[in-house]
């Protein structure tokens, strides 16, 4: 079997597709799907292409196809100080700086830092002063469920760690290599602390419109909640996996914290 037709077979079957079903989606035969996957047959790019559209899968994934079938990828991996990505990096910097003096910060796929606004570097040195253990990158789903972390002043701390525990689950399972280890969450459930019950626990504050969360700032409780954003219709591997976390205050006391 070829290096193509292994991961193109991995990708299909993680979307719990058949190969009659994948090929009716894809307007081909069953035979050719399945010479494809076992190698009898080279796909064209344009072919690759097609598959991984159909397939749904992010530009790293299409970028992995195109390379195993021996063709050059089409979707950029620039680092983000990269001047190809100088547009990109503006509109962050513009969205940090715009949320003033409320904290926003940029994270990857995996829920590292990239970047923070003022608002947030104050609130992560705050919890350094206090005791918390942050490298200069903190991951912050691991920060989270760190004794040594965030933990500690994070109230009501179980039901967001299984909030976070089942995004990350359904995350992976939603991308084109469910059937693959999750690496991420296997790194997170390896951490003492974790709740057991963390798949079937029940969100709580089902009678708020998001999730609210508390960080215990010494004697200053922050309640606040988050909205999530991404880049719009990109094409570069970066771009995709960035996150844009905006915080806001949930209380005027909260509030006027933020704005002294």
């Amino acid at each position: 079997m070829s290096a193509f037709g292994t991961l193109f077979r991995e990708m299909r079957q993680g979307k719990r597709l058949s190969q009659m079903d994948f090929a009716l989606a894809c307007e081909v035969s069953a035979k050719h799907i399945s010479f494809l996957e076992t190698g009898r047959s080279q796909p064209s790019k344009g072919m690759v292409l097609h598959l991984a559209q159909m397939l749904q899968t992010d530009l790293a994934g299409t970028n992995r196809l195109l390379s195993a079938a021996g063709y050059s990828q089409v979707y950029s991996d620039q680092d983000l100080n990269a001047p190809g990505m100088a547009m990109i990096k503006d509109a962050l910097d513009h969205l940090l700086q715009a949320h003033l003096p409320y904290p926003a910060v940029v994270f990857d796929h995996e829920y590292s830092l990239v970047m923070a606004n003022q608002a947030m570097q104050a609130m992560m040195l705050r919890l350094v002063q206090l005791g918390a253990q942050l490298p200069a990158r903190p991951n912050f789903l691991l920060a989270l469920l760190d004794d040594k972390g965030i933990k500690p002043f994070v109230g009501d701390w179980e039901n967001i760690a299984c909030h976070m525990l089942q995004r990350i689950y359904h995350e992976h399972l939603a991308g084109p290599f469910r059937d693959q280890p999750n690496r991420l969450l296997e790194q997170a459930l390896t951490i003492p602390g974790v709740p057991e019950h963390w798949k079937s626990h029940v969100v709580e504050h089902l009678d708020y419109p998001a999730i609210p969360f508390t960080l215990n700032l010494g004697e200053q409780p922050l309640r606040i909640f988050s909205t999530i954003a991404t880049i719009g219709t990109p094409l570069d591997v970066t771009a995709q996996n960035l996150r844009i976390e905006h915080f806001f205050p949930m209380d005027e006391s909260t509030k006027a914290y933020w704005q002294a």
